[in-house]
């Protein structure tokens, strides 16, 4: 079990060769560094190894109805939408 941010920190600096690649893209209204760090080292502990791409700062809308922006070229397998409650 999972207990901190600071582990799962730790474990994106372990080696994730051979883990099965998922490519994640993450569109937010706010700042998502911390969230994607924590993502990322989740992954590590479900033998994944999350290939992470972030939307530029507050640009959910204007990244998600660009069909020629940078999130439709990567081809996520997944997309979350971070969208903070304050903002709303």
């Amino acid at each position: 079990m999972i207990s901190s941010f600071n582990e799962l920190k730790k474990n994106n600096k372990k080696d994730f060769t051979g883990l099965a690649p998922v490519k994640i893209a993450v569109l937010s209204d706010s700042a998502s560094q911390f969230f994607c760090q924590a993502l990322k080292g989740y992954g590590y502990t479900q033998s994944l190894a999350f290939d992470i791409w972030e939307a530029d700062y507050d640009q959910v809308l204007q990244t998600a109805i660009d069909g020629n922006s940078a999130l439709y070229e990567r081809k996520p397998d997944y997309v979350i939408v971070f969208e903070s409650s304050r903002k709303l």
